[in-house]
C-alpha cells in the first residue's frame, strides 16, 4: 500500500541533541580566547589607568605643596615638600623612589601657558615623576612583562603688587623728643638724642658741649656770647641761633624735662627735632635714628628683604605722606627694583614736607597706583606703616581713613597695618585691617624693630601665604 504522507526531505530532518551540544561547545571554545583576552586587557588596562591616576594625584599634590613653600620664600625646602607629598600618595601601595621625582623652579607664562626654568622672579614649580617596571597580572601570558608610568604637574601662584605707605609726618619723631619722657623715660630719650647727634657727625659749634649748661641771665646776644656762637654760622638752611636760645628759654617740653635756659648739644638736637624737623629746614635728619620713623624704615627694609628672598616676581611701590600739597606723593611706582623703594624710604625724615598726618591721602595714592598699574593676575595689597595719628583733612580725619579703607576693600585690596610709636592709634589701625581683611601689628614706642624682627617676619609670612595656588598643567 502506498502511504498518503509524503516523506520529509533530508534537509529538514532533526539533528540529534548530542551533535548540537558538541557544536555549541566548539563555538564557546572558539569565543573564549578573545573573551579571555578582553578580560585580561580590561583588568590590566584598569591597573595601568589606576597607576597613572595615583601617580598624577601624587605629582599634583607635590607641585601644590612646592608652590606653597616657594611662595613663602623657603627655596631650599621646595624639593623636600614636593617629595613628601608625592611619597604620601603611594602608587599601587608602593612609594615612588625619591630619585624618580624631579623638581624644577621657574616661571609660568599665562599667555603662552608654558613653564620656563628660572632662578629669579619664581612663580611656578614643575614636578615630574615616574613609576618604572610596574607589573601586570595576566598580560604576561602574551609576553607583556610590565609597564612604565610618567606624570607631570605645574603649580603656580599669583605674584603680588604691593604699595607701601610711609608716614613722614611731624609726629614720626615724637619718640625722640622730650615730650615722650613720661612714657619712655628720661634716659631713653637722652640716649636717643645723643645717638642722633653722633649720627650727624658730632659737630662742634663754638664753646658748646653735650651736657647743657645753665645760663639764666642776660639777653639772647649775651647767651650766644657765653656759648661762643656770635661769629659761628648756623649750620642749616632754616632756623638760627637766636631762635634756638628763645626756644630753650620758653618751650614747655624743655622746661618739663628740666632743661629750661640750659644750652648744649642735647637741647640743640631737641630744637631741631621739635622746631626744624622738615627736610628744607634740617636736611640731614633723614640720616639719623629719629623715632618712630626709623623703626618704620627698618620695618620696610625687613619687608623688602623678605620679598627679595621669595624671588616671586613681586613688585613694590612707595606712597609717602603728608606731601607739600597736603596730600600724598607716589615716591616710587610699582617696580621690581626693591633697592629703589628702600632708598626712597630711607631718604625721608619726620616732617619731611609738612607736619600734618593725612593717612587717607597716603592710602588713596597707594590704591590708585594699584588700580592704574597693578597686573591683572597679581594679588594687590597695601602695607600701611604709621603711628596712626590722623589729623588731616581737618574735618573728621579718622572717619576719612575708614572710608578709604572701605574703598580698598571694594577693590579687593587688603591693607596690612603696622603701627609704631608710644602714641600710636592702634584702634584705628585695627579697624583698617578688619575692614579690608588685612592684619594689624603693633611695635610699642621705645622698642627697636630688631626686638620685633621675628614677629614682623611672621606677619610677612602670613602675607606671603595669602596667595592662590593653582595647578596649571
Amino acid at each position: 500500500m502506498t502511504s498518503t504522507h509524503s516523506q520529509r526531505p533530508s534537509a529538514f530532518r532533526c539533528t540529534p541533541l548530542r551533535s548540537r551540544k558538541g557544536a555549541v561547545l566548539l563555538l564557546s571554545l572558539f569565543l573564549l580566547v578573545p573573551l579571555l583576552g578582553i578580560l585580561i586587557l580590561g583588568i590590566d588596562g584598569g591597573m595601568i589607568m589606576l597607576t597613572r591616576t595615583q601617580l598624577q594625584t601624587g605629582v599634583d599634590a607635590g607641585a601644590l605643596a612646592g608652590a606653597g613653600v616657594l611662595a613663602n620664600g623657603d627655596l631650599d625646602q621646595v624639593a623636600a615638600a614636593v617629595q613628601e607629598y608625592v611619597l604620601r600618595n603611594a602608587v599601587n601601595g608602593k612609594a615612588i623612589p625619591t630619585e624618580d621625582i624631579q623638581v624644577e623652579l621657574g616661571t609660568w607664562d599665562l599667555e603662552t601657558r608654558t613653564f620656563a626654568p628660572a632662578t629669579e622672579n619664581l612663580t611656578a614649580v614643575r614636578v615630574v615623576a615616574q613609576a618604572e617596571e610596574r607589573p601586570v597580572f595576566f598580560s604576561r601570558i602574551f609576553g607583556f612583562g610590565g609597564f612604565d608610568a610618567k606624570a607631570e604637574a605645574v603649580a603656580t601662584f599669583r605674584p603680588r603688587d604691593i604699595v607701601l605707605v610711609l608716614d613722614c609726618s611731624g609726629s614720626m619723631n615724637d619718640d625722640s623728643e622730650f615730650r615722650q619722657i613720661g612714657k619712655l623715660g628720661h634716659d631713653a630719650i637722652v640716649a636717643n638724642q645723643r645717638q642722633i647727634y653722633e649720627e650727624l657727625g658730632s659737630p662742634v659749634y663754638g664753646a658748646m658741649q653735650w651736657e647743657p649748661v645753665s645760663i639764666s641771665g642776660g639777653s639772647t646776644s649775651a647767651v650766644l656770647a657765653k656759648l661762643g656762637l656770635n661769629n659761628v654760622p648756623y649750620p642749616y638752611p632754616q632756623g638760627n641761633w637766636e631762635d634756638y636760645v628763645t626756644y630753650v628759654k620758653t618751650d614747655r617740653d624743655v622746661s618739663r624735662a628740666g632743661y629750661s635756659k640750659k644750652y648744649g648739644y642735647l637741647t640743640l638736637v631737641q630744637y631741631w627735632l621739635a622746631r626744624q624737623d622738615s627736610y628744607d629746614a634740617t636736611p640731614d635728619l633723614w640720616k639719623t635714628s629719629e623715632q618712630p620713623i626709623t623703626a618704620v624704615k627698618d620695618a620696610i627694609s625687613i619687608f623688602l628683604e623678605y620679598v627679595n628672598l621669595v624671588k616671586a616676581d613681586d613688585r613694590v611701590g612707595l606712597s609717602v605722606y603728608t606731601y607739600s600739597n597736603s596730600g600724598a606723593l607716589l615716591a616710587t611706582p610699582l617696580t621690581r627694583d626693591l633697592s629703589l623703594v628702600e632708598q626712597a624710604s630711607r631718604r625721608h625724615q619726620a616732617g619731611h614736607y609738612m607736619p600734618y598726618t593725612n593717612i587717607k591721602a597716603g592710602m588713596k595714592t597707594a590704591r590708585e597706583e594699584l588700580e592704574a598699574n597693578g597686573r591683572d593676575n597679581a594679588l594687590k595689597m597695601v602695607v600701611l606703616l604709621t603711628d596712626g595719628l590722623a589729623n588731616r583733612p581737618a574735618n573728621d580725619p579718622r572717619g576719612l581713613v575708614r572710608l578709604e579703607a572701605e574703598n580698598c576693600a571694594a577693590d579687593g585690596f587688603p591693607v596690612i597695618t603696622i603701627s609704631l610709636g608710644a602714641g600710636a592709634d592702634q584702634d584705628l589701625m585695627q579697624e583698617v585691617a578688619d575692614i579690608t581683611g588685612g592684619i594689624h601689628f603693633n611695635i610699642p614706642g621705645g622698642m627697636s624693630v630688631a626686638d620685633y624682627e621675628e614677629e614682623l617676619k611672621e606677619v610677612f609670612r602670613k602675607i606671603a601665604a595669602n596667595r592662590e595656588l593653582t595647578l596649571v598643567k
